[in-house]
């Protein structure tokens, strides 16, 4: 029985090739690291006197299905650059990924086993043939990487060090599902024959049914129910695609939305589009446009109805871009502000915009349940002969506890609950018609009732509306219950979320 593989290389090379290996997984099996040996395999087996230069390889490779072999390798190498140059990104880096035949590793055990029965392999000596066995994917990245670099003129980074530009590389084999089938099939029925729990189960094809299958199947098993050693392969692997893809950018600043009938994200009902645009597409085509990115998705610090302004110092929001090509902005985005604020009266960026980070985002998610917000409300009620002085009382109210039923309007969409909430202060004070002209905001005839503005601090999630009519008693108290009249809202205007972002 041989105890180590050491020192019989050149046996184990001359298994490998009766088996039908190329050279350069000949140099995988025997554990070369030499990366210079890889680059011309024929030539250093010849030096090393494992083969002599009349070995000549043209048939697909038994266990690599040829993706080692010269004729496919330049040519992935040569559509990867293509793919790489033609998707026009600015990243200076990139990281390859392979996804190989997962038929690939059924081969590559069973040339193991092979090598372990012809040789007479000692449970160590397999066990360290098995380790030192090189994988296809590192060697093919380790070959391919300084070639693609030079026709991209891009740096490729290390496994462990990813960029955020990733080349993903999808190789298939016509043999693939054939053979992976014909073991699931084998290893079903054995299932089914010793436990009944497994008689009705359906073969499902996939990597990863084939994958968690060899796992549980022992050496003695794999015998059992796979050709050792593999069958030659008539057809090489073929290049599925080349799919180049560059990590989400993240965007954000703040807005104004300075209408009282805008959605913020596309509003439609039965298909059928009921504005003509929204917050998100006035603030974020532009910005998905200038980086060249394939969509996006449009985040923000809570949302104002549509009849609702956002106003002041604006709404935090962010917008993730997926896919980008333009990463890098030396010029930063002032003109995109000035662009997008010139082509939009009714919503502008009130602060720069700037390049977020997972921390920035993090703040941002958590601020939508953390911070407290400012509102105006330009309310009308019937007058009683205490409504001044109740209206003057408001404002030495401070942190008043609510609680809230989900509002009637959202019931559709939110879960009935009470929903307890603060309304940190009051500020309140009676107006005549003639001042709503200059808060934007319409009302034809008065008919006996008052007018009057409200400022509230609220916490997050509170709805202002409600707190202002009570919607039918739902929310306590209202500033029904405390006039002690009949309350209606006319507008309503977002006047500050308390976040400090970004």
């Amino acid at each position: 029985m041989m105890n180590t593989i050491i020192g019989n290389e050149r046996e184990i090379i001359k298994l490998l090739r009766t088996a039908g290996c190329c050279h350069r997984c000949c140099l995988r099996f025997i554990g070369s690291r030499e990366t210079n040996y890889y680059e011309d395999p024929l030539l250093a087996l010849e030096k090393l006197e494992y083969l002599d230069k009349s070995d000549i390889v043209n048939t697909p490779c038994t266990v690599c299905l040829g993706i080692l072999q010269d004729e496919l390798f330049q040519s992935a190498i040569q559509k990867t650059s293509e793919e790489i140059i033609r998707g026009n990104y600015d990243c200076d880096t990139f990281t390859v990924a392979l996804t190989i035949p997962v038929l690939i590793l059924l081969r590559e055990r069973s040339l193991q086993i092979y090598l372990s029965q012809s040789l007479k392999l000692s449970d160590e000596a397999f066990r360290e043939l098995k380790l030192q066995t090189q994988s296809i994917k590192e060697i093919w990245k380790l070959l391919a990487v300084p070639k693609i670099e030079n026709l991209t003129n891009k740096i490729g980074e290390a496994q462990k060090v990813t960029s955020v530009f990733l080349v993903d590389i999808f190789f298939s084999h016509s043999r693939d599902e054939e053979e992976c089938v014909a073991l699931l099939k084998k290893c079903n029925a054995e299932k089914k024959s010793g436990n009944s729990r497994h008689k009705n189960r359906e073969i499902s094809y996939s990597r990863k049914n084939v994958e968690s299958t060899l796992d549980t199947l022992n050496d003695d098993q794999f015998v059992d129910n796979c050709t050792i050693p593999p069958t030659s392969v008539e057809n090489f692997a073929t290049i599925d695609k080349v799919n180049c893809a560059h990590s989400s950018l993240f965007i954000g600043g703040r807005y104004n939305k300075l209408s009282r009938n805008l959605c913020q994200t596309p509003w439609f009902i039965n298909g059928e589009r009921k504005m003509e645009t929204s917050v998100q597409e006035l603030l974020c085509d532009p910005i998905l446009k200038h980086v060249q990115a394939d969509s996006m998705k449009f985040l923000s610090s809570g949302r104002e109805d549509v009849d609702v302004r956002m106003l002041n110092n604006g709404r935090p929001f962010a917008v993730e871009l997926l896919n980008p090509r333009i990463t890098k902005f030396p010029e930063g985005f002032e003109k995109l502000v000035m662009d997008i604020n010139k082509n939009s009266e009714i919503v502008q960026i009130t602060s720069n915009l700037k390049l977020l980070s997972k921390l920035d985002l993090k703040k941002l998610k958590e601020g939508e349940n953390e911070k407290t917000k400012n509102y105006r409300a330009f309310c009308i009620c019937k007058p009683n002969e205490n409504t001044s002085d109740l209206i003057n009382k408001l404002n030495d109210l401070k942190n008043l506890e609510i609680v809230q039923k989900t509002p009637i309007r959202v019931l559709h969409r939110r879960p009935l609950a009470s929903r307890i909430r603060m309304i940190h202060s009051i500020r309140a004070q009676l107006i005549k018609s003639e001042e709503l002209e200059k808060f934007s905001v319409e009302l034809k005839n008065l008919e006996g009732n008052e007018l009057f503005v409200v400022d509230v601090k609220t916490q997050a999630g509170t709805y202002v509306k409600e707190f202002v009519h009570s919607d039918f008693g739902r929310t306590v108290p209202s500033l029904c219950s405390l006039l002690q009249t009949d309350v209606d809202i006319i507008a309503l205007d977002v006047t500050g979320i308390n976040l400090n972002w970004p």
